[in-house]
């Protein structure tokens, strides 16, 4: 089969999709929007696939697209007809997974809401707020969230106390941040400020877990609020907390002159 697009908001022109020949189970979950190649393999060894009504636990099983049946889940996963890209904004106390093991509230009830199989990409910790991309593109996810791709991010963050000169200095030039990490270097810049703090404007093309907190505790600086308002040159203006959008005509190409990917 093969993924039409339609010209217009949010979706682009036809690609080739998988043909009937055996494809590797976690490649046929990534191409399907379940997560990347890797998150695929961990969903398969979790035991949460079955292909044909059994629970597979090797990636590397083949299926063929459109003659086996594929679950994960207990819902079935199919090729999709096209590619999706949409912006999204996590609320804060949100997970960003479908499934969380502490009963917390995850993406999957926003996830229900659109008509495609979408994963998110990039993460934001629980009490983060902000810009996810959705997409059913697996390779885009992967090539989005590789070190080599240098993808820029960028961050509201409301600190305590106002934040001195020596302290914006140390946070742009990249501080200890435990267990012998180090951040690399981030534009600072202080959008307003009062007595009592300040917001920052924090832009980074790293991804590591938890690291503007990290960042921001290693200068003595405590967070109030962080929220994510631009990812790969897609922005968060004018979307409410829960709400999503596809992703207009130019920020598409945008993603597509980053990656080198056919969108």
């Amino acid at each position: 089969m093969s993924p039409r697009g339609m010209h217009g908001r949010g979706t682009h022109s036809p690609r080739r999709g998988p043909s009937d020949s055996p494809m590797r189970l976690n490649r046929y979950l990534a191409f399907c929007g379940v997560a990347s190649r890797r998150g695929a393999m961990t969903v398969v060894l979790a035991g949460r696939v079955q292909v044909n009504g059994h629970i597979i636990l090797d990636p590397g099983q083949e299926v063929i697209c459109g003659a086996d049946r594929v679950k994960v889940d207990g819902e079935d996963v199919r090729a999709p007809g096209c590619w999706v890209y949409h912006a999204f904004y996590k609320p804060r106390g949100v997970v960003v997974s479908a499934r969380d093991e502490l009963g917390r509230e995850g993406l999957q009830p926003y996830l229900r809401r659109m008509r495609e199989h979408v994963f998110p990409v990039g993460r934001l910790d629980r009490n983060s707020e902000g810009l996810l991309l959705l997409t059913n593109h697996g390779k885009l996810g992967h090539a989005l969230l590789h070190p080599s791709c240098e993808i820029e991010k960028l961050y509201l963050v409301t600190v305590a106390p106002r934040p001195r000169p020596w302290q914006l200095a140390r946070v742009a030039g990249g501080v200890p941040i435990g267990q012998g990490e180090y951040s690399g270097p981030v534009q600072v810049r202080v959008k307003r400020a009062d007595r009592k703090g300040a917001v920052l404007r924090l832009t980074l093309t790293e991804g590591k877990k938890r690291e503007i907190r990290r960042i921001c505790q290693a200068v003595g600086l405590r967070v109030l609020r962080l929220r994510r308002v631009s990812f790969a040159g897609v922005r968060l203006q004018g979307l409410e907390p829960g709400k999503h959008r596809p992703l207009n005509p130019e920020e598409v190409a945008g993603l597509k002159a980053l990656t080198g990917l056919e969108l």
